[in-house]
């Protein structure tokens, strides 16, 4: 038997996606970026910015 390899993905452009969170999840992701921005001092105004890195 051969073994599988994955070769490099030669497209890496951006895709959107949908996915159903649950609301604890949600509140906790929306909270985030509140507490890091409480300990470093920087303010992020879209928590999509951290959450999309974080999924």
């Amino acid at each position: 038997m051969s073994k599988l390899k994955l070769s490099a993905i030669p497209d890496d452009r951006p895709v959107k996606i949908t996915v159903e969170l649950l609301g604890a999840v949600h509140r906790d992701l929306v909270a985030y970026p509140e507490l890091l921005g409480r300990e470093t001092g920087q303010i992020v105004a879209d928590p999509a910015q951290l959450t999309v890195p974080m999924l």
